[in-house]
């Protein structure tokens, strides 16, 4: 579920974003987002999460996208 939400991003809500705020505003809100990041998960954050929801959806029964993708 990954996948297509990071595509949305890069193809609808950056850019947009990029249009609507000076470059360095962007480059402060990243840098706010990071920020925060750290705060809350730690220095590998997202990694750890991203491995964490793995393993929850692994458990779960819903790691293998090929069953719910129709044929």
């Amino acid at each position: 579920m990954y996948r297509p939400h990071a595509a949305r991003e890069d193809t609808d809500l950056f850019p947009l974003l990029k249009g609507l705020v000076s470059a360095h505003e962007y480059d402060a809100m990243a840098e706010d987002f990071e920020k925060k990041e750290h705060q809350l998960f730690g220095g590998d954050g997202f990694e750890m999460m991203a491995k964490r929801v793995a393993g929850l959806d692994q458990r779960i029964g819903i790691d293998e996208l090929a069953q719910f993708t129709p044929r």
